[in-house]
């Protein structure tokens, strides 16, 4: 024989399955670390759609505002200083006509469609 036991032998034989083993429990708790980081980030990436969205809504609206507001300030301005656009929106807002006028109203469709 060469001089190894076989206690030696079978030493090594479980060294190599220990070694099998602690490779597999690393492997299995790095895999758990992962999927716990998964599991955890999901909420936190649903919420920041949510808020992206919500800004998104948010932005549009203060587009639309910022429009209606644009759209005041320049009629307060043409009342203060146009007298002829004020005789145009006085005439119209009281149902106001001159002398042989014809006055047409459109009104928009109530229900929002044509």
């Amino acid at each position: 024989m060469n001089g190894t036991s076989y206690g030696e032998i079978e030493r090594g034989r479980s060294d190599s399955a220990f070694q099998v083993l602690n490779r597999f429990l690393i492997f299995v708790i790095i895999l758990g670390v992962c999927v716990g980081g998964v599991i955890m980030s999901v909420p936190i990436i649903k919420q920041y759609r949510e808020q992206s969205e919500k800004i998104r809504r948010l932005q549009n609206d203060l587009s639309r505002e910022k429009a209606l507001n644009t759209r005041r300030i320049r009629e307060e301005q043409l009342l203060k200083n146009d007298p002829a656009y004020l005789e145009i929106v006085s005439r119209d807002r009281l149902d106001v006509m001159k002398p042989g006028e014809t006055i047409i109203h459109l009104d928009p469709p109530k229900n929002g469609k044509n």
